[in-house]
């Protein structure tokens, strides 16, 4: 006799919006898997970290503070910290546990059931994930080499559209690695103010940009636009400590939740993190590095994939970030097909297919998104050759 489920219908009515992470075929023992979003641990400052947790617990009125509860907003040196850099008071920050939870509770707080929310297309799977939680109806914006097409966004609200929010990653987006023009950042948010709808703007990889000039955030001045962002990509994220940066109206419905959720973020992590960016040039320097690191490595990439097929594939050089997201220019090509023999013959990727899950997934089909923030040059090099070798085996 089966025991009945008691878990809530606000559960057991998940479904994944699409098999995203999900590894096809058999993988081989050596296999480079390109497959994650995780900083290189090289570039991430550990001896600082151990040196800083120290000193904050090596004084026990330090100590006794981080060991301590903590306000719902976060630790203010950190806060006016994050705020200086994105240009507004501290009194709009609010630290979160990543920016995944900034994103979940700015949707919580400001939509409701059957709202509609648009989305990049591509998108971040997990980003769709956190929006069922509102019971929201999604639909789709698609994104080109300039970012999210805010033309085509145009056209759906002169048609009658009329969203709640809208969720877009401005800079080195997942998975694609554009970059959202200027001037359609300047016209997404005239487009949300005239409207009445959110921009959540989610920009974890805006510090990592290896070529090229930096592009303001979307305007934090305009009370449509929130800013989500993580320490995830810098400094680790197993601190599980980002920030959201919220305007007035927004801040209380945020605390709110936070009350009745988790409290606040670590008082320790807090307390440490806040040691290590506000002395010296740590932080500038760690991602200045950082950069210089990952702009090699997609170079490496870059280049081997183009060496090992030719015209076989399209692929920019992206800007910075962690991710590149080729082309293969056999319409015919099967890329789940070519992942699963790429897998046996000791690469990993994501099929493009696992980031379109809303609207038109035909061309997200025929690219593959790479991850090269914790794979070496050499093993990128090696990867590409491995992942033509399986373009041979699957197009005969």
């Amino acid at each position: 006799m089966s025991t009945p489920t008691l878990l809530a219908e606000r559960v057991t009515g998940l479904v994944a919006p699409s098999p995203f992470g999900a590894v096809l075929g058999h993988v081989a023992d050596d296999a480079v898997h390109l497959t994650g979003g995780s900083p290189a641990p090289e570039s991430l400052p550990r001896d600082e970290f151990a040196h800083r947790t120290v000193e904050v617990l090596a004084d026990l009125d330090s100590a006794a503070r981080a060991l301590d509860y903590s306000g719902h907003q976060g630790d203010p040196a950190l806060r006016r910290w994050i705020g200086a850099r994105e240009g507004v008071d501290a009194s709009r920050v609010v630290i979160t546990n990543g920016a995944l939870h900034g994103l979940s509770m700015t949707l919580l707080a400001a939509v409701d059931p059957g709202d509609l929310v648009f989305v990049e297309n591509p998108v971040y799977p997990l980003a769709v994930k956190t929006l069922q939680l509102t019971g929201a109806r999604v639909d789709a914006v698609p994104v080109d080499e300039d970012g999210l097409d805010v033309d085509a966004l145009d056209r759906a609200l002169r048609s009658g559209a009329r969203p709640r929010a809208l969720y877009v990653v401005p800079d080195f987006q997942n998975p694609t690695g554009s970059v959202l023009a200027p001037d359609r950042r300047l016209r997404l948010v005239e487009l949300a103010e005239r409207y009445g709808f959110l921009v959540i703007s989610d920009n974890p990889y805006s510090e990592l940009r290896g070529s090229g000039e930096d592009i303001p955030d979307l305007d934090p001045a305009s009370d449509r636009i929130v800013h989500v962002n993580t320490f995830s990509k810098t400094l680790g994220p197993g601190l599980r400590l980002g920030w959201t940066v919220a305007p007035e109206w927004l801040v209380a419905g945020l605390l709110d939740l936070r009350a009745r959720h988790d409290q606040h973020a670590s008082s320790l992590l807090q307390a440490v993190v806040t040691r290590l960016v506000t002395r010296d040039d740590l932080f500038e320097r760690t991602v200045a590095a950082a950069s210089v690191l990952y702009n090699e490595r997609a170079v490496a990439l870059v280049d081997g994939l183009r060496a090992e097929l030719g015209d076989g594939v399209d692929v920019a050089l992206p800007a910075g970030g962690v991710f590149a997201w080729p082309r293969f220019t056999d319409p015919n090509l099967d890329v789940e097909a070519l992942a699963s023999a790429a897998a046996a013959e000791g690469v990993v990727f994501l099929p493009g297919g696992q980031f379109s899950v809303v609207g038109d997934s035909s061309a997200a089909r025929r690219h593959a998104r790479v991850s090269f923030g914790q794979t070496s040059s050499d093993q990128l090099r090696t990867a590409a050759s491995r992942i033509a070798r399986a373009y041979r085996r699957v197009i005969g």
